[in-house]
């Protein structure tokens, strides 16, 4: 076991998956297949962070409803598999901090399931962000979420746990970014901010997965492009 580890979100399909208005405007079952491949492309986004496995773990956060016999292949490949656990999203984001450091680790990132083509380069960042030693805490805003990535060290999250610093933070809530941030850096001065993505909601996101998939822009979400260019 490594100090560091990053922990993808992942989703499943359901009928109020977060991609049904996606599914909706499209209008085809091949749509159900988003959650899977996009899954997919995160788990190999993290599997090529340097040193993963050797300096650095890797982890997969599964959904309640998912099937952790379905995952051994992950696991097999070296990935930490644990269950998301609460009610709501800021909930399961909190816990799953908390049960990463009480099993030992010193720095935690959580990578939200939605950003697929993500820059490798994002997640770099932050790892390096979070070795400086002045350094606790790291976010990566979404221009069209809150967030696609939250890292901090163990001594934060000692910090913020008594508050409600967790009680406003997940993935998806836009309006709320700004403000969220501003409450942070009241907890946190020396809070590490990475350049702005986007998430995977709408017809006009698949667009542009499509176009920077095109143009060499982010990772390369092999398989989610896939199924979005089958589909556009």
């Amino acid at each position: 076991m490594n100090n560091e580890i990053v922990v993808g979100f992942l989703n499943e399909h359901r009928q109020q998956c977060q991609h049904t208005s996606v599914s909706n405007r499209i209008k085809t079952k091949r749509s159900c297949d988003f959650c899977h491949h996009m899954n997919r492309d995160i788990s190999l986004l993290m599997s090529n962070i340097h040193g993963a496995r050797k300096t650095v773990d890797v982890g997969l956060a599964l959904s309640a409803i998912a099937e952790t016999s379905s995952y051994q292949p992950y696991k097999n490949a070296g990935f930490e598999l644990l269950h998301q656990e609460g009610n709501n999203e800021s909930a399961r984001i909190k816990n799953t901090f908390e049960n990463m450091f009480l099993k030992g680790y010193e720095t935690v990132i959580i990578i939200s399931p939605s950003v697929p083509n993500l820059p490798l380069s994002y997640l770099e960042s932050a790892l390096s962000y979070l070795r400086k030693k002045e350094n606790n805490l790291v976010l990566g805003p979404l221009k069209n979420g809150m967030f696609y990535l939250i890292g901090m060290k163990k001594k934060m999250y000692e910090t913020v746990n008594r508050s409600d610093f967790f009680n406003k933070l997940n993935f998806y809530n836009s309006a709320m970014r700004d403000t969220t941030v501003n409450m942070i850096k009241d907890y946190c001065n020396d809070c590490s901010i990475l350049p702005e993505w986007y998430t995977l909601k709408s017809l006009n996101d698949l667009k542009k997965l499509h176009y920077d998939f095109l143009h060499g822009i982010g990772w390369k979400a092999q398989w989610t492009h896939n199924i979005t260019n089958e589909l556009l």
